[in-house]
This record gives C-alpha cells, sequence and structure tokens, in this order.
C-alpha cells in the first residue's frame, strides 16, 4: 500500500497489487469513471484495437470536507488519475488529448506526479487559413514528471499524458474546464503528431505523417520558465487551498 499524503495533502493510499485507490475520510470523491478504448481509438495510432476494454481511471473532484466551497463543480475541479503499465498494441498506454484555445497569460491545467513517472507529449500546430489542408506543427514538447513535481500547461497547446514505464503512473489534473480535445479537430491528422511506441524493448518517438512538418520533440524539465508551477515547494493541492484568487483568475474557462 503506497501512501499519497505526503506528496499530495489528501488522506489517498494506492494499492500497487489491485491497482486501486482507498480514501479515507474526511476525503470526497464526486465521481469516479474508467476511460474505455473506444473512447481513445481517435487519438491512436492503430485504429483497429478491440483490447484492452478499458484503459485507465479518473477519479473527478476530490476535496476534503471542508474544502467543498473552493473545488465545488462549479469552479475549480482537482482530479487524479492512474494510467496503469502496459501497451495499446505497441503504443504506451496514454490518457486523452486535452486542449483549450490560446488566451494569452492563462494556464489551462495544474498538473503534479504523485507516483511513477509521468510522460507529457504537448503540441502547437500553426495557424491554417482557408487554403491550408495540411497541418504543420510549430511546436513538440515532452516533459518528465517524477513524484512531487508539477508544471503548468498554457494555454492555445494540444497533450497528451503517457506511461512508458513498467509500474503505473498517478498524477492529479486542476482545472477549471476539463479540455478533452474534440476529435473532429484531428480527425484528418488521426491524432496527434507524435506516438511513444515501445519497440526492441525501449521506448520510441515516432512521428505521424499526416502532418505537413513535425519537428524534433524538445525536451523540457518541470522548472523551466515555460512550465514551472508557482509554488513549486507545496502541493497543488495545498497551494490552491492558500491561493485560490490566483488560480482562480490564472486557469482558464470557457
Amino acid at each position: 500500500m503506497v501512501d499519497l499524503q505526503d506528496v499530495c495533502s489528501l488522506p489517498i493510499r494506492f494499492n500497487s497489487a489491485t491497482t486501486t485507490f482507498e480514501f479515507s475520510d474526511p476525503i470526497k470523491c464526486r465521481h469516479s469513471q474508467t476511460i474505455s478504448l473506444q473512447n481513445l481509438i481517435p487519438a491512436l495510432l492503430n485504429k483497429t484495437l478491440r483490447y484492452p476494454e478499458n484503459v485507465y481511471e479518473e477519479n473527478i473532484d476530490l476535496f476534503l470536507c471542508n474544502d467543498a466551497e473552493i473545488f465545488d463543480s462549479e469552479k475549480l475541479h482537482y482530479e487524479v488519475i492512474i494510467l496503469p503499465s502496459g501497451l495499446l498494441g505497441i503504443e504506451y498506454i496514454k490518457s486523452h488529448v486535452y486542449y483549450s484555445p490560446k488566451h494569452q497569460g492563462k494556464t489551462s491545467s495544474i498538473v503534479e506526479c504523485l507516483y511513477g513517472i509521468l510522460t507529457i507529449i504537448i503540441q502547437k500546430n500553426m495557424p491554417k487559413d482557408e487554403f491550408d489542408f495540411e497541418t504543420t506543427v510549430s511546436e513538440g514538447m515532452m516533459i518528465k514528471l517524477r513524484r512531487g513535481e508539477k508544471v503548468e500547461i498554457p494555454t492555445g497547446y494540444f497533450y497528451t499524458f503517457i506511461n512508458t514505464r513498467s509500474t503505473p503512473a498517478i498524477f492529479s489534473r486542476t482545472y477549471k474546464n476539463k479540455g478533452i480535445v474534440d476529435y473532429a479537430m484531428l480527425q484528418n491528422e488521426k491524432g496527434l503528431a507524435y506516438f511513444a511506441i515501445r519497440k526492441n524493448a525501449r521506448a520510441e518517438i515516432v512521428y505521424n505523417p499526416r502532418y505537413k512538418h513535425v519537428p524534433r520533440l524538445s525536451k523540457y524539465t518541470p522548472n523551466c520558465d515555460k512550465f514551472k508551477f508557482a509554488f513549486p515547494k507545496i502541493s497543488v493541492y495545498d497551494a490552491v487551498k492558500k491561493n485560490t484568487g490566483y488560480f482562480m483568475d490564472k486557469l482558464l474557462e470557457f
């Protein structure tokens, strides 16, 4: 049993044998759901996969009873996601693709790794006019988060979470709008420009040939200026409690 409270400030324990959570009082969880393979198919390299039927678990709107007014379902959301180890065909297990429109100075979501190692692929596309039929990627970025590390993801980017390790990756997301991409936006491209696959027992990034131009992924650290969390020495949950007004303004709602 792994105690996550020292990293996230919530009484959560993770049973690695059963890959399940235990929530102790006084924590509340408004909703838990399992994301199915069929929901992810538009973002996957292999569109014909049939197994596993269920891919990962989300626990949405987690909070301590005394904090119900802060983490209201109509205001700030705090969720914990577990990405198990394994593959979807040759592709590593990953989450939905997230996106929020560009808004200067705003943040799409705040991510904190609670267990394992989490890989985030982040992509920005060039604007297109009515005569552009192909998509060009202007930026491709990768960040790896370890336990306790956190990042702020700016608006205007597509991003997805990937587990390339042999143990589960557990992380939290804090946001005002969930921001799951409308996959019609990626219909022509059949997913993002980068796929993380397992080849010759190693993790490898392959490019999506449906894009006109795909730059090499740039690697960033969690403490770089582009993604640095404003309060790196405390958990995201505690930071939001102590600076609620700041995050209400910082996080984009649309």
